[in-house]
């Protein structure tokens, strides 16, 4: 179909990394390719996640595309079957985990890290993208503990380094 082409050229024009600001900082373009994404054409879907994995290598991009909408289109988008379809929705969400402004979306967006982490364990993932869902978890992994480290602990807490492994409970009996 027609439009099927139309995507087809939109992700030509991604491939060139000058674009990408621009189409991502596009509302029309965006919602256009949320809604593609969506698609009952496999092949729409696969152009129109394409197209958002390389709106997501930009680094200027990252933040204004990790929202709920676009996080859970790649969510679902990575738990389809269509290989091509699969390994760009995993790669979108690894580009969008390099971003340290993304991790509150990533982490709050609820279907992303059970995503990543089902395809990380499934046998049935394929290895490239099983991979790439090991390697974005590892890279929201780091940035969680950067930021735990980084936060300020009162003067009057005895030291102690991230993580410590130790248990919690409320007024429990030591015995």
């Amino acid at each position: 179909p027609l439009h099927t082409r139309c995507l087809e050229m939109m992700c030509n024009f991604t491939r060139f990394p000058s674009n990408n600001p621009l189409l991502a900082s596009n509302k029309d373009a965006v919602d256009t390719l949320l809604a593609t994404g969506r698609s009952k054409l496999a092949e729409d879907r696969m152009w129109s996640i394409r197209s958002v994995q390389n709106l997501c290598s930009d680094a200027s991009s990252k933040v204004g595309l990790a929202t709920e909408p676009m996080l859970g289109l790649l969510s679902t988008a990575a738990m389809r079957k269509e290989h091509d379809e699969q390994l760009a929705a995993v790669g979108a969400l690894m580009n969008l985990s390099t971003e340290p402004g993304s991790i509150v979306p990533l982490t709050n967006t609820k279907t992303v890290v059970a995503t990543l982490v089902h395809l990380a364990h499934s046998p049935s993932t394929p290895g490239p993208v099983r991979r790439i869902a090991c390697d974005s978890l590892a890279t929201i992994g780091l940035w969680l503990q950067t930021l735990a480290s980084a936060g300020t602990v009162p003067e009057e807490i005895p030291f102690s380094p991230l993580p410590t492994h130790t248990a919690t409970g409320w007024l429990r009996w030591d015995g």
